[in-house]
């Protein structure tokens, strides 16, 4: 027997196709919350294809089968960094404003944390919310990011479904649902696969006709909403990303600093011989004081550092030949 996901009723004469993509996903995601089971989505696609986007209607559409306006909680059911994740977390369980809002996303933020971090993150999120679903309050999460590979094996047992977004140029997101089974007939070797949705529409007359939608379209949230969201994402990550680049920044300065401190100290050395021990460590070429190969690489020396030593002990020399022709002049 074929897997049935969903039975929908369908009126030709009436019904559009954004009906039927609302009752498919009113299956998908409210009736399973409403029938005790998780509701876990990993949504994908390359940059560019609107998957955040394809997220966020989504959950628009989930919100507004259910009577409320995404606009209301457009911070409250997106999570833009881990930072972010304890508070929103309990918000939604337990601040009476949100007490009917059963839907979250997690966005990828790879490039604020690193992968290691990132992946244990999401499964200490989605276990959570896993858990808390079952014994506090039932909630749909939406797992953003660009590849599977980005969540770990532990992450995807707990996907009900894989959605792959594709955006046509000049036309309108097209979600590609696939539904997770665990695939246990080798029991020595269980494998986590995917297969199509699949389903029946249900006609006035009764009759039953299967229906496999190969993708289902959904339109970009309205600007008001895409305006708030990109406003919300980029005030959340703006902190993080200040502070890596603070943190870069003290490197570098630290790093040059060392790599003054150290120039200061060969200069000092060799400049104490005279310049017959500048003569032992470098020559003059085009106009030019430059530091002999093999010095360079017994110091370990950068090219920045040897750039700003070799300066130092071109002025030091070209001051000493200077000395000597006025001290010769005046004799």
């Amino acid at each position: 027997m074929s897997a049935c996901d969903f039975r929908i009723r369908y009126n030709p004469d009436t019904d559009t196709e954004l009906d039927i993509t609302k009752r498919i996903l009113y299956v998908l995601f409210i009736k399973r919350l409403k029938g005790h089971k998780p509701a876990v989505a990993f949504v994908s696609g390359d940059s560019g294809e609107g998957k955040s986007y394809s997220a966020i209607r989504l959950m628009e559409i989930l919100l507004e089968i259910q009577g409320h306006k995404i606009e209301d909680f457009i911070e409250d059911v997106n999570i833009f960094t881990p930072l972010e994740y304890p508070t929103k977390m309990r918000n939604i369980l337990f601040d009476d404003r949100l007490k009917k809002v059963n839907v979250l996303a997690v966005h990828e933020a790879r490039e604020l944390v690193k992968a290691k971090q990132w992946q244990s993150f999401l499964t200490q999120a989605v276990g959570d919310i896993n858990a808390m679903s079952r014994s506090i309050k039932r909630l749909c999460i939406i797992i953003v990011s660009q590849f599977i590979r980005d969540v770990t094996t532990d992450i995807r047992y707990t996907l009900n479904y894989y959605i792959k977004v594709r955006r046509p140029i000049d036309q309108k997101a097209r979600l590609y649902i696939h539904v997770m089974w665990k695939d246990d007939r080798d029991i020595d070797k269980p494998a986590l696969r995917k297969r199509k949705l699949q389903g029946y529409l249900v006609y006035p007359d009764g009759k039953h006709v299967r229906f496999v939608p190969k993708y289902l379209e959904i339109t970009k949230p309205s600007k008001f909403i895409r305006e708030a969201f990109d406003k919300a994402d980029t005030e959340a990550k703006a902190g993080i990303i200040k502070n890596k680049l603070n943190k870069l920044l003290e490197e570098i300065q630290e790093h040059l600093g060392q790599e003054s401190n150290k120039v200061a100290s060969m200069f000092e050395h060799y400049s104490k011989g005279g310049l017959d021990r500048l003569a032992e460590i470098g020559r003059m070429y085009k106009g030019r004081w430059r530091l002999k190969k093999g010095i360079r690489e017994m110091h370990g020396l950068s090219d920045s550092e040897s750039e700003a030593f070799e300066n130092s002990m071109h002025d030091f020399w070209k001051d000493k030949i200077d000395k000597q022709k006025k001290e010769t002049e005046e004799e």
